[in-house]
């Protein structure tokens, strides 16, 4: 494998976290599942260029491995961020069952009551 594919490969991965952190939006299912698929992609590239340099295709330097090991830590991070959105709104789903929520002037899920779970509205 020519090591400007391989490089191309890692740069369309940053870019990829980039993107999926910049789009995200904790109010937007279809934002986060957006922001979601663009990490997995990100995830995909990184592991074709880790493969590209542990098979030979780019040479092996310190720099290099500054840079993948720089790579997979944003993974980690924006991974937790959007993971954390899309466990929100499939806890709202489940609470809900499926309708949008409607809030009462305290902020709480109107269909709640204080004694339902009493750690949610503290």
């Amino acid at each position: 494998m020519a090591p400007g594919a391989a490089m191309d490969r890692l740069e369309r991965a940053r870019a990829g976290i980039r993107q999926a952190l910049a789009q995200w939006d904790a109010a937007d299912l279809a934002k986060l599942e957006s922001s979601r698929q663009l990490l997995a992609g990100a995830v995909g590239d990184l592991r074709f260029f880790e493969n590209a340099v542990r098979t030979g295709g780019v040479p092996h330097t310190v720099e290099l491995r500054d840079a993948i090991l720089s790579v997979k830590q944003e993974v980690v991070q924006a991974t937790r961020v959007v993971d954390a959105g899309v466990a929100f709104f499939r806890g709202l789903l489940a609470r809900t069952g499926g309708a949008p929520p409607v809030y009462d002037s305290e902020g709480r899920i109107a269909s709640e009551s204080d004694e339902m779970e009493p750690e949610v509205h503290a």
